[in-house]
């Protein structure tokens, strides 16, 4: 290659090898959170990963830079890199593989290097054959290695918000890495083309594999068999920012799910009477209604949509509701799919909450991406700024995912009660699994009337609904609880293995598995 096409390939090849570093760490962190969340295990492993990587790739290029074939080596790498990148969704069943063998952090950690080392030293690789190139032209070394750095930083935020803002709401998380991987193959292949003239040609074939060989992800239409037996069939899915959102059918059930986590289990005939059904299978943001003697003229806030079962709900008892939802996506699978015709307000909850003039009787928090509760949302600023959207005797729910005896939970019912007076809080089943937590929360003692009682029939003794509140009734301790605050919210951290326990339970559950 001559010197000047190798100094203009150079510069090219560092942004973009920038750029795919850094769209790599978004992606890979998405990859990773269907595993093991979307906790600071996951950042925190994909981060360090990150760093180790170029680290070890820096001082490899360098060792690469001072021999004959350096940039035929730099090109190579991409080529290499860029081939791995788009193959990594196929990798899948390894990360579940780290997960079960060494839990939630090491395995996040593991999980990271195995499918992500090699490709992330190879494009790191570049920078320092880069500036070799470009001193031996007889340009300054101090100049040349800040350009060098400066230009790859650039890329590299060039591709942190093309793949969080554009290719996983735009393509998808697997097309993603396709692109990606296919950007930078491409560069190595031209780089080894030009420093290898006919001996790399063969090289240019290496693309054009790439993307041309199908890499099939999750599609409406297909089926899988539950461990139940249950037929799932997929009838939609999107990706947005928030995560990938799939419509599944199984049984009499409809659900949305995020990143494989069920957000809504809506039956196809609810609304024909299941009320009392509903609260009997543990649903109790539907007692919610039960709480008033008229629902006429009450006014709810829902903080986060799903498939719209808890607005709609409470619209059908005569409610005022309004929606408050951060994801588009969402919104719009509600409509299309779940038949969801109440009012939506596309906002981030807290933000609304905190510059909310309305006034509710009652305000229910149940925003989650994937399996975890925004912090945002779960701290005492963020049930300060909900109870001053609320009228003087109104009432907070909370929908929560933890364990009854977890610390997690513990540490939800004490903020709560910093910031209220009373709580109330009700598993949806037997045991101290995780599972689905009600949380009310008022100053005064929350309590419901037994108006569902027209809806159940006849029975001999106490009414089922009443005796389910009765054992479901849970009360965390506050021993040893914190307060979550916006300055110190440890949340994700207290339920990291809580939300892997979770999201094992959820993907067997509609037999997804790991290769969601």
């Amino acid at each position: 290659m001559k010197t000047n096409a190798t100094a203009t390939w150079g510069i090219a090849a560092v942004a973009l090898a920038g750029a795919a570093v850094m769209a790599v760490e978004v992606l890979g962190a998405r990859l990773l959170g269907v595993v093991f969340g979307a906790t600071p295990a996951v950042w925190g492993a994909m981060i360090a990963l990150t760093l180790l990587a170029l680290a070890v790739g820096y001082f490899a290029g360098g060792w690469a830079a001072e021999r004959a074939g350096g940039p035929a080596m730099a090109a190579a790498g991409m080529l290499l890199a860029g081939g791995w990148i788009a193959f990594a969704p196929r990798l899948r069943p390894a990360v579940k593989a780290c997960c079960v063998a060494f839990g939630v952090e090491r395995g996040a950690l593991a999980a990271s290097a195995l499918v992500f080392a090699v490709p992330l030293a190879l494009l790191g690789m570049v920078s320092p054959i880069v500036i070799r190139v470009l001193t031996a032209r007889g340009a300054r070394v101090g100049m040349t290695a800040g350009g060098v750095h400066a230009l790859g930083t650039l890329g590299g935020a060039t591709g942190t918000l093309a793949a969080a803002f554009w290719l996983i709401p735009v393509f998808g998380l697997t097309a993603g890495f396709r692109i990606v991987g296919l950007l930078a193959a491409a560069t190595g292949a031209l780089g080894l083309s030009a420093c290898l003239r006919r001996g790399g040609v063969g090289g240019l074939l290496a693309p054009v594999a790439i993307a041309l060989f199908p890499i099939r992800g999750l599609q409406a239409g297909d089926a899988c068999t539950a461990p139940d037996g249950a037929r799932v069939l997929i009838e939609a899915v999107r990706d947005s920012r928030q995560g990938r959102i799939a419509v599944l059918r199984k049984g009499d059930y409809r659900v949305l799910a995020v990143d494989g986590i069920a957000q809504t289990g809506m039956r196809t005939d609810v609304g024909a009477g299941h009320e009392a059904d509903c609260l009997l299978d543990g649903y109790y943001l539907g007692l919610i209604p039960y709480a008033f003697k008229d629902c006429a003229g009450r006014r709810a806030l829902v903080i986060g949509l799903a498939g719209g079962m808890t607005p709609s709900v409470l619209a059908a008892a005569g409610m005022r509701t309004d929606c408050v939802e951060i994801d588009p996506v969402v919104a719009a699978m509600a409509r299309e799919h779940f038949g969801y015709r109440g009012n939506v307000v596309i906002a981030d909850g807290r933000r609304y909450l905190e510059s909310c003039a309305e006034r509710y009787d009652v305000c229910v928090l149940d925003a989650y991406g994937g399996e975890v509760l925004p912090p945002q949302l779960g701290s005492r600023e963020a049930f300060q700024a909900a109870k001053r959207a609320l009228t003087k005797d109104g009432a907070l729910a909370v929908n929560f995912i933890g364990a009854p005896r977890g610390r997690a939970l513990a540490a939800v019912a004490r903020t709560l009660r910093e910031v209220f007076g009373h709580v109330l809080a009700l598993k949806s089943e037997p045991g101290d699994d995780v599972q689905a937590i009600t949380l009310f929360a008022a100053d005064r003692a929350v309590s419901f009337n037994r108006g569902w009682l027209g809806d159940l029939g006849e029975f001999t003794g106490e009414d089922p609904v009443s005796a389910r509140i009765r054992r479901d009734t849970c009360e965390p301790s506050d021993r040893d609880a914190v307060v979550l605050t916006d300055d110190r919210n440890p949340l994700d951290l207290l339920r990291a293995r809580e939300a892997v326990r979770w999201r094992e339970r959820a993907l067997a559950n509609l037999g997804l598995g790991a290769g969601w």
